[in-house]
């Protein structure tokens, strides 16, 4: 029999307990990855105070016991915290994943495709100066580039110059808990500018730049996107929503949960590569000196003026270079004047954007007074380097690509078709129509020529190509412009007015096709004070009409489907839906004032919608504003590139080119959408690394705009290039996927509406705990438990109290109470000098005062740094 008072015999079983015990612990650690290691650190922290409970309850030390519970309690909330805010149970971390290293790729998670674009310091330069609201995340690349001193003056200088800078915090970024917000407050960054996940995610869509520094699974979209991947529902920093996210990383390996990060390939992110600090170090080269906060600024006086210097310091090295840069242009790009139409105003490039294309090294040629019509004159081309010629055919034979708004026609003055002037092998980029009898024509001629044709009217929309579509920019304006050409013509308030002189109710609005041009219309005649009403057969589009202040029409459509087609346009609906759809029209012709129709079916003429007998139910002095008329109107009455009133009664608008009157804006916009394709379309080629010009027939974006490539018609494109939105059962598949319903279990019922089954069986087990310990417990283990629950209270109160910015003191603080084992130490120091134990109490002392001092000290410390901007 087993003598367990004998203490020779009991060290063989200490000994192989804690053999085992050492053995799990490596085993634990071992099956955890990186991103993990932080909740691994506090579990363990929170065994090492649940052991000095323990050792109070032997001792009867009611000292070990407190400080134990607290230290163990508060370690496994924050534990179960942290598991919380990465979207994983306990169980998962320390018991799952043996073997998923840090940096290893998953298999499962789906690939992110597409091409990550790599920028220049003196580009993302550009970026941050120009913005107005920047959103900076840390990751633990500058924790590991020791970059945080030098983010913080790149901040500094930043707000010297009136940008609004805040910086985003992941509650498990790093490798502690707060880990971020110590290191940023080290470097002074003020407390007031930094933000929690949950505070501060709401207000990425309104950053102009969303900076991310050595961040990887704490910005991934996937976490929402991708139900196959490890860090699915796992909450994240929505930094993809920002006007423009700036990446800066080491290279473009996957973080720690070994997925692929579909952020570095979005189109309105760019990768700046390199070591975060030597990056940060040469962006705050670039800003200068004189945007550094002087001492003037620090009392109130800022420079306003240092942002213009620096700006004309800038423009002035720009000049310097005008030579050089064009000496080294890869590509030269021709713009001339628009001759489909004599009343287009439009140029297809604009002074600014042409800067910045010559930058990249792409040479803008154009024709004289090319842009007089948009407000752009030869002189502010020539100045940022542009190339102008005196005819269209001295540009067509003197560069590579052609950029045109129009269709090309036959030219008035040469008498040869546009694209018979275009040499051979060379590219045309321009309106083209290819779903029409004329495009088709258009496309025939291009593949004799021997040109490659690309249509900014067949890029498919998709997410990816937003910022090239055209179609979506000149019809916001379109849109836009029809509510001011329609209040021009309606002569009375849009919104209500109650004046001294008379009440007058406001204008109603309907607006049929809430598409790009219909939601602009919306929005415009919404801010006027209008009631707008709106129509579409795209169910999908409700949602966008309210919340631009709209009411979305509903027409029951029966067992018809919705209007979608799948790739961003309305599809043709049955005679029995239109005949609906008439009445619906006729009745609300009886209370609008103003009908604005956007309504277009690619390839076919515009859908009547619109007849005579509703015209006729309109008031005196309303307005139709017929955008579609090019392919022949939605109005019944309809003149296309005619305005006139109707019956004396109603004025019908059927301009075809509302876009030529706000044409510095459609044309500033138009060049925007073609330096981003340019972009696309320029890559660095595998051998030399230099930049070329490619037309890549594998990018759905490009496939889908090429209409003709190397002497052949490649239109149309695969389907499956053009679709942009899932079908019916694919969406309702999804949702599935996405939320789950889980089955509620037997511990989940209700009784008698009071409480559940489950905290009825928890009180049942805690009252029959305290009866047993009342029976068979001492009275003084019953003491001890007492001040054990006591604690625990306590830290369970002090982390839920706790802001996550604050959890790396708070362990170093729980850690250091931990050092109350200092007593065991005292206890055992009173026995002879020189014995083994008063030794082993001693080196126990020096040891705990070390973890005690030390982490308090620590603790200390990094308060301090926690600091609210004066």
């Amino acid at each position: 029999v087993q003598d367990w008072g004998n203490v020779g015999s009991g060290i063989p079983f200490i000994i192989v307990v804690a053999v085992l015990a050492s053995v799990y612990g490596v085993i634990a650690v071992m099956a955890i990855g990186g991103g993990d290691m932080p909740v691994s650190i506090s579990f363990l922290n929170a065994l090492s105070g649940f052991s000095t409970s323990m050792a109070g309850f032997m001792l009867s030390n009611k000292a070990l016991v407190v400080s134990g519970a607290f230290v163990g309690c508060s370690g496994i909330i924050l534990t179960l915290v942290m598991c919380r805010g990465m979207n994983r149970s306990l169980k998962n971390v320390l018991v799952g994943g043996f073997g998923d290293g840090a940096g290893k790729k998953n298999n499962k998670a789906m690939k992110a495709t597409g091409t990550a674009k790599e920028v220049s310091a003196e580009e993302v330069a550009d970026l941050l100066t120009d913005a107005k609201r920047i959103i900076i995340v840390p990751g633990y690349g500058m924790a590991v580039a020791k970059a945080q001193h030098a983010i913080a003056e790149l901040a500094a200088k930043l707000r010297a110059r009136g940008i609004n800078v805040q910086f985003a915090i992941h509650p498990v970024a790093g490798r502690l808990p707060g880990h971020m917000n110590v290191l940023l407050a080290e470097a002074k960054v003020p407390y007031d500018i930094t933000f929690a996940m949950e505070d501060i995610n709401g207000d990425f869509p309104e950053a102009d730049v969303a900076m991310i520094l050595g961040a990887n699974d704490i910005v991934n979209q996937g976490a929402q996107t991708d139900p196959g991947s490890p860090i699915a529902g796992m909450p994240v920093l929505e930094v993809w929503k920002a006007k423009k996210t700036i990446t800066m990383k080491r290279s473009l390996n996957v973080g720690y949960a070994g997925v692929d990060n579909p952020l570095f390939v979005n189109e309105n992110n760019v990768m700046f590569l390199g070591d975060a600090k030597l990056s940060v170090t040469r962006l705050l080269g670039l800003l200068g000196d004189d945007s550094t906060p002087t001492s003037s600024e620090e009392d109130g006086l800022a420079d306003v003026e240092s942002p213009k210097a620096d700006k004309e310091e800038k423009e002035d090295q720009f000049l310097a270079q005008i030579s050089d840069l064009q000496s080294n242009a890869f590509l030269k790009v021709g713009v001339c004047k628009e001759m489909a139409d004599k009343s287009e105003r439009r140029v297809a490039m604009v002074p600014d954007v042409a800067k910045r294309l010559l930058k990249s090294g792409i040479q803008v040629v154009i024709e004289k007074d090319a842009g007089s019509g948009g407000g752009f004159s030869d002189g502010a081309y020539a100045k940022i380097g542009c190339l102008i010629l005196d005819t269209a055919e001295e540009v067509y034979d003197s560069v590579d690509v052609v950029i045109k708004i129009r269709e090309p026609v036959v030219h008035p003055i040469t008498g040869k078709h546009e694209i018979d002037m275009m040499k051979a092998g060379n590219t045309m980029i321009s309106f083209v129509g290819p779903r029409t009898e004329p495009g088709t024509e258009l496309l025939n001629k291009a593949n004799k020529a021997g040109i490659n044709l690309l249509a900014v009217d067949a890029i498919p929309r998709i997410s990816r190509a937003q910022n090239l579509d055209t179609l979506s920019s000149q019809a916001k304006i379109a849109g836009y412009r029809a509510v001011i050409e329609a209040a021009n013509n309606y002569q009375r308030f849009l919104n209500g007015e109650v004046t001294a002189a008379g009440n007058f109710s406001a204008c109603k609005v309907l607006v049929i096709g809430a598409g790009v041009a219909g939601l602009a219309a919306i929005s415009t005649a919404s801010s006027m004070g209008a009631i707008v009403r709106a129509f579409d057969t795209r169910l999908d589009c409700r949602d966008q009409v309210e919340s631009l202040g709209g009411e979305f029409l509903v027409l029951d459509f029966g067992n018809e489907e919705g209007g979608d087609t799948g790739t961003g346009y309305a599809k043709v609906m049955s005679d029995d839906f239109y005949k609906k759809e008439m009445d619906m029209f006729r009745q609300q012709a009886k209370e609008c004032q103003i009908i604005i129709t956007t309504a277009a079916i690619p390839g076919r003429p515009a859908p009547k919608l619109i007849m005579k007998d509703a015209v006729d139910n309109l008031q005196p002095g309303s307005v139709i504003v017929d955008l579609a008329a090019s392919t022949g109107g939605n109005c019944e009455l309809t003149m296309p590139g005619k305005t006139y009133v109707y019956d004396e009664r109603v004025t019908i608008i059927g301009s075809e080119g509302l876009t030529s009157h706000m044409s510095w804006q459609a044309s500033s916009m138009f060049a925007n959408n073609m330096a981003n394709l340019l972009d696309l379309l320029c890559k660095l080629h595998e051998k030399d690394g230099k930049p070329e010009f490619v037309i890549d027939m594998e990018d759905p974006v490009i496939r889908g705009m090429t209409c003709v490539y190397n002497k052949a018609i490649t239109w149309p494109p695969p389907p499956c290039v053009t679709q942009t939105s899932a079908t019916q059962a694919e969406k309702k598949e999804d949702l599935v996927i996405t939320q789950k319903v889980k089955t509620p279990s037997v511990f989940s019922k209700s009784v008698f509406d009071l409480t559940t089954v489950g905290e009825l069986c928890t009180l049942a087990f805690l009252a029959c705990f305290c009866v047993v310990i009342g029976f068979f417990a001492p009275i003084s283990f019953v003491q001890q438990l007492l001040y054990f629950i006591l604690a625990g209270f306590l830290g369970y109160y002090l982390i839920w109290a706790v802001e996550p910015a604050l959890f790396s003191p708070l362990m170093s603080t729980s850690n250091s109470l931990s050092g109350v084992v200092i007593l065991g130490g005292i206890l055992m120091a009173s026995t002879e000098t020189g014995t083994p134990t008063n030794v082993l109490a001693c080196s126990s002392i020096s040891v705990a005062a070390i973890n005690v001092v030390g982490g308090f000290t620590v603790s200390y410390r990094m308060l301090l740094m926690f600091k609210k901007e004066k």
